[in-house]
């Protein structure tokens, strides 16, 4: 059966941009082009675009998706296996991303209690990573920060993520009555400062100045202290101004 360009985004729940786009860059040529100039897809087609969106899901950029398509020795079943495995691992991830949902409702109405590390159990470390990377990667702080931090072992990893996170919690102020320049947000954001410097690079009063102001702009980064508290982002960014004021 052949599908035209309409049919096969419909079928598979994209634009037909997105289907002249792949076809543009030979992601996902047409089986064949008709008399009347249409393009025409087959079942073949089908299975490429679903290798396709199934590496997309894994936010894999076109031009790696086209390599390894493009690679002789590429095998359809062990590939679905593959995408199979990624799954599974996310679906575990998301899992436990919502168990830290509920448990975290339910220690906010005081039905049980969590430490300062549960509050952060199923956020994938490699995204975050990304992130960092694309806004910071040219940065001699950034290189420092990777260099640093392939040099400590799980372990190690694992005990700075958890006191990195209980200075966190210290600096939104989860109380209701904290405020920004009160002397436990200042000290927080003090030991935060250190912390930095400890495991990961070089950082003054300045830079951390500016890094509080990216975790208001930046959503991505802003989530980390919304979910501590309403506002969280911003509350920490006025406790850091008003640090940095006192080291001037």
């Amino acid at each position: 059966m052949a599908y035209t360009i309409n049919e096969i985004a419909r079928l598979a729940n994209v634009s037909t941009r997105t289907i002249r786009y792949y076809d543009e860059i030979g992601l996902l040529a047409p089986a064949y082009t008709g008399k009347n100039g249409y393009r025409y897809y087959d079942r073949n087609s089908l299975l490429l675009l679903q290798q396709v969106l199934f590496f997309r899901e894994l936010e894999m950029p076109v031009k790696e998706i086209a390599n390894i398509l493009e690679n002789p020795v590429f095998n359809l079943v062990e590939t679905l296996l593959m995408h199979r495995q990624a799954l599974q691992k996310e679906s575990r991830r998301i899992q436990k991303l919502i168990t830290t949902i509920d448990n975290t409702i339910n220690m906010i109405k005081g039905d049980r209690e969590m430490t300062d590390q549960e509050l952060f159990v199923g956020f994938d470390e490699e995204k975050y990573a990304k992130e960092a990377k694309d806004r910071w990667g040219d940065t001699d702080a950034y290189k420092q920060s990777i260099q640093r931090w392939s040099s400590y072992s799980e372990t190690q990893k694992e005990k700075i993520k958890n006191e990195g996170g209980e200075i966190t919690t210290r600096m939104v102020g989860v109380h209701a009555e904290c405020k920004p320049g009160d002397e436990v947000i200042q000290k927080a954001v003090g030991d935060y400062l250190a912390y930095l410097n400890k495991y990961f690079y070089t950082c003054n009063a300045e830079f951390l100045r500016r890094l509080s102001m990216m975790w208001v702009e930046d959503p991505r980064f802003a989530v980390n202290y919304e979910r501590i508290r309403e506002g969280g982002a911003q509350f920490v960014h006025e406790a850091v101004e008003i640090f940095c004021q006192n080291q001037a």
